[in-house]
């Protein structure tokens, strides 16, 4: 079945279908290398041996090995600038964290010098994209029919789940939150959602990276209810 180009409401949606974001998507992994991310996740693979590290837009190696693990919020932000703002020269991953910091979005260590890593906080992101022209809302209770509801009006939907989620279906999740996604489509059927169409940043397997469709039960068992709604600012 061929994805629809989204448009209406919930209410518009009662024949079965599939509707998506009527452009393409950019896709942005957390990882310079998408084809190592299950090395990473599974097998302590050295971010300092990732051919590409610098893609991420740094100099340092040992800046990309500590963030590239910290960054699905970043890339999950990157792919709607890329998407909504297009902007001519697309700033780095390493330009979007810094701007990020800046904003207070991330907190690395506390007053007495601890490492803490607290964050990403949504509302210095929703800050960061509006200076690309494109406006965020934090939406702290947010049920998948209102992710739906939202892609309806052309949004895309940085939602909280679990790492769990890039997984193959057999692996159980075992808690929610604690990883963000891109979400921008969904299926529709029997008056209810059924599956998702999300980009994952840290999806072990290239078919759960970009464009992976996620059964709605799995991701309801890895959704945190939480998330940001991005649009064009204009």
């Amino acid at each position: 079945m061929e994805w629809n180009t989204l448009a209406g409401t919930l209410s518009d949606v009662s024949l079965s279908g599939r509707y998506c974001y009527p452009q393409k998507i950019s896709y942005c992994a957390q990882f310079a290398s998408p084809e190592l991310i299950y090395s990473y996740c599974h097998e302590h693979f050295d971010g300092r041996q990732d051919p590409r590290w610098r893609e991420f837009g740094t100099e340092d190696v040992e800046e990309y090995c500590f963030w590239c693990s910290r960054s699905c919020a970043i890339a999950c932000l990157k792919m709607c600038i890329e998407t909504l703002a297009r902007p001519k020269h697309p700033p780095s991953m390493i330009e979007l964290i810094r701007q990020g910091l800046a904003e207070g979005g991330y907190i690395i260590h506390n007053e007495q010098g601890e490492l803490v890593n607290f964050g990403w906080i949504y509302q210095p992101l929703v800050n960061v994209g509006q200076s690309y022209d494109i406006k965020g809302r934090v939406y702290r209770t947010l049920s998948i029919e209102k992710i739906c509801s939202l892609l309806l009006t052309g949004a895309l939907v940085i939602a909280s789940v679990s790492d769990e989620i890039g997984e193959h279906n057999d692996t159980p999740i075992t808690h929610k939150g604690g990883h963000v996604v891109l979400v921008h489509g969904f299926e529709w059927s029997n008056q209810k959602c059924q599956t998702l169409l999300i980009h994952n940043p840290s999806g072990r397997f290239p078919e759960l990276q970009e464009n992976a469709v996620i059964p709605y039960d799995r991701f309801a068992a890895a959704f945190a209810g939480r998330g940001i709604c991005i649009l064009v600012d204009r």
